[in-house]
């Protein structure tokens, strides 16, 4: 009955009139100059030179030859080369994730992607990458939502970047609890087992990039990247639309 509500709401008021962050009005689905100025300013923070993850605009004297580098890749080392995100994972950015994610909005995915594909164009490392590959959802998740809004922003992302899209090479093969309220380690724990590479000779020898909506922990992405690793893939990089903060802020 929800989704159906959500569907009736979307055909009267469509997803095209509104800005993809915020909703506010907006002629050709652009963002609104709010939100517009909103991205310019994370664009503008510094951030992990591993992660990705946004560190404000102060100084951060501690960094290696590479760049900045945040307290957690400094403690573990990570199996992806990198990962970046469009955005922190707070504010408007937080709401159009939950639209997509949780509300049915399935048409936010295409102004998600393009602004994920304005992300690859600045950073020089995913100009090497062969192909993209989706987080899967467990099939009962999935057929309980209807779609997997990570293969949504894959397609769209895929498509702006004319790239190949990989759907079926990964797959989650065990349902795990909601990730939200753990640490990393738990999510570790609670990922353990939980995915499978059931096409490796796609990705042999190949630059991955991972997509995801969300990248928190980096949990998930680790584990998959060294999946995806052990099945023959050269190297694997990490795009999400959201990311994470290492500066204390919410």
């Amino acid at each position: 009955m929800l989704r159906l509500l959500q569907a009736v709401i979307e055909l009267i008021y469509p997803s095209r009139l509104q800005c993809p962050l915020c909703g506010a009005y907006s002629q050709d689905e652009s963002l609104c100059p709010d939100c517009r100025q909103l991205l310019a300013g994370y664009a503008g923070e510094r951030f992990c030179s591993v992660c990705g993850s946004f560190m404000g605009v102060g100084e951060y004297p501690r960094c290696d030859s590479s760049g900045l580098v945040c307290p957690a890749c400094r403690v573990e080392t990570r199996p992806f080369e990198l990962a970046r995100a469009v955005a922190p994972y707070e504010g408007p950015v937080r709401e159009a994730v939950h639209r997509l994610k949780y509300r049915g909005m399935k048409s936010l995915a295409a102004p998600l992607g393009k602004m994920m594909a304005e992300a690859v164009l600045r950073e020089r490392a995913f100009a090497l990458a062969d192909v993209l590959v989706p987080v899967p959802l467990h099939p009962v998740r999935e057929r309980e939502r209807g779609y997997n809004q990570s293969v949504l922003l894959a397609r769209a992302l895929g498509e702006s970047l004319r790239m190949p899209v990989l759907e079926q090479v990964l797959v989650k093969i065990k349902e795990t609890p909601s990730q939200t309220s753990l640490t990393g380690q738990q999510r570790r724990q609670n990922l353990l087992r939980a995915f499978a590479v059931v096409a490796s000779d796609y990705i042999k020898g190949k630059i991955v990039i991972i997509v995801d909506d969300v990248f928190t922990t980096g949990s998930t992405v680790s584990i998959l990247s060294h999946l995806l690793r052990q099945a023959g893939a050269h190297s694997v990089l990490a795009l999400t639309f959201a990311g994470t903060r290492q500066d204390g802020r919410k």
